[in-house]
């Protein structure tokens, strides 16, 4: 938190040599470090969806989670489409893991704020009908649901319409 809003300090200098860190723990860690740096700035160059973006095709689950929680983090509120896009196909892909699918839920829920965008309602929704009950009970089961409250917060009246 003491290089919040210092992108320059906090990225050039404090973060960055964790980026590639060998430690994927560490790694995931500075994602959302850089997520939270760059929290309610607005930049033309747009540096951390180009990083964070691109680190959604990992093959790693701890990285892809703090890309996810990095974006979340930043874009919270912002209601961009670009990052529907990119964060949508990791929910409704059954090849992901289910704490993976429920944290890209999660930032979606965090970037859509209280929009109610029906896109995200619907690929949540379709995830949380299509669940077996070995799946239901799994702790991050709840994070789908946690997304879909983010999504309609504020809203009561269109969530009853919707759900």
């Amino acid at each position: 938190m003491l290089l919040l809003w210092d992108i320059d300090d906090g990225f050039g200098g404090s973060i960055e040599k964790y980026m590639e860190h060998s430690n994927t723990d560490i790694q995931a860690g500075a994602f959302m470090a850089y997520g939270l740096i760059n929290t309610g700035i607005t930049n033309e160059m747009d540096p951390v969806s180009a990083m964070l973006t691109e680190k959604l095709g990992c093959p790693e689950d701890k990285l892809k989670i703090g890309a996810l929680m990095g974006l979340s983090f930043t874009y919270a509120g912002s209601n961009r489409d670009d990052l529907l896009e990119e964060i949508n196909p990791i929910i409704l892909d059954s090849e992901n893991s289910m704490q993976v699918r429920a944290v890209a839920s999660l930032a979606l829920g965090l970037i859509y704020v209280g929009s109610c965008n029906e896109e995200v309602c619907q690929a949540i929704l379709q995830i949380l009908m299509e669940m077996e009950e070995k799946e239901i009970d799994n702790p991050f089961s709840k994070l789908f649901c946690l997304g879909l409250g983010l999504l309609f917060l504020g809203q009561q009246s269109l969530a009853d319409a919707s759900i």
